[in-house]
């Protein structure tokens, strides 16, 4: 009978002489014994490092902060990179178009086409484009003599001011030029609610966008103290602002705009002066075929 082999592990109280412990296995459960603990050291360590200062100092590992600010920075550096493309781009093409002696383009690679190309490498407008660009300027013609005036009998259209005139040149274009008196109130022209408040220095004073129901949009500039902000419901002819001073004889002059689903309309024919039709519903003028309060 063979025998098998067995290793004890004893420790002894050599004062008593007595086995505090005695442990016997055979090398194979010692071998498992020892990759458990193993296994069990190398747990307890990774835990603490995780939970612990120390993780900082491990290769490759970032706060949350620093990982954030990491990542901006290579945004940025992405788009550093494609504006540094855009512009050595925009530059080889601007060296192409001042060099005085270009240099001549092969065309032996262009002589197995079947067509060959003119001098002017624009081809004529096709038969099915031209009835496209039509149908697409009737569907536009459509939305603003139509659409709108229906889409508006449903809204309530108010002045800026009662005592607002629209100037003569502005009557019918899409960016209207109210005259005020100086630092008069300015009102909302709909029900609606306060999207945007801007500054422009190209219209010389503060801008309020409001967004109606129905697909409709107004923009008023050129005003002077703002007295919403953005995110503010409003109703047709609450004041929203005050006119800059401008002169004292001449008045204030400010800008409105709408539109209807991203077509302009003449603000003139929905909000009108107030001395000449502020009717409750909107008219529809057969001439131009525009809703006009």
């Amino acid at each position: 009978m063979k025998t098998r082999t067995r290793y004890k592990l004893t420790i002894e109280d050599e004062s008593r002489l007595e086995n505090v412990v005695l442990f016997s296995a055979s090398p194979v459960k010692w071998t498992l014994i020892v990759l458990l603990a193993l296994l069990c050291i190398i747990g307890i360590g990774a835990l603490l490092v995780s939970l612990s200062p120390a993780r900082y100092l491990l290769p490759g590992y970032l706060k949350e902060s620093e990982r954030a600010a990491t990542q901006m920075q290579l945004l940025r550096l992405d788009s550093l990179r494609n504006a540094y493309e855009t512009n050595v781009a925009f530059l080889d093409n601007l060296k192409n178009v001042l060099n005085p002696n270009p240099t001549p383009i092969d065309t032996s690679a262009l002589s197995s086409l079947t067509t060959p190309l003119s001098a002017d490498s624009l081809l004529p407008t096709s038969k099915a484009e031209e009835n496209f660009v039509a149908m697409m300027r009737e569907r536009e013609k459509y939305n603003i003599s139509v659409l709108a005036p229906l889409a508006a009998e449903s809204l309530m259209f108010s002045p800026v001011n009662e005592e607002s005139v629209f100037t003569a040149t502005s009557r019918t274009a899409t960016r209207g030029e109210i005259i005020l008196a100086k630092g008069s109130p300015v009102a909302a022209v709909a029900d609606g609610t306060v999207i945007a408040v801007t500054q422009s220095v190209r219209d010389g004073g503060s801008a309020v966008i409001i967004q109606h129901r129905k697909g409709f949009l107004s923009r008023l500039s050129r005003l002077g103290s703002i007295l919403v902000e953005a995110g503010d419901v409003v109703t047709g002819g609450q004041i929203i602002a005050l006119s800059n001073r401008g002169n004292a004889i001449r008045g204030e002059h400010i800008f409105v705009e709408m539109w209807h689903n991203g077509t302009s309309l003449v603000p003139y024919d929905y909000i009108g002066d107030s001395h000449s039709q502020t009717v409750a519903a909107p008219v529809i003028d057969l001439d131009v075929g525009r809703g006009r309060l």
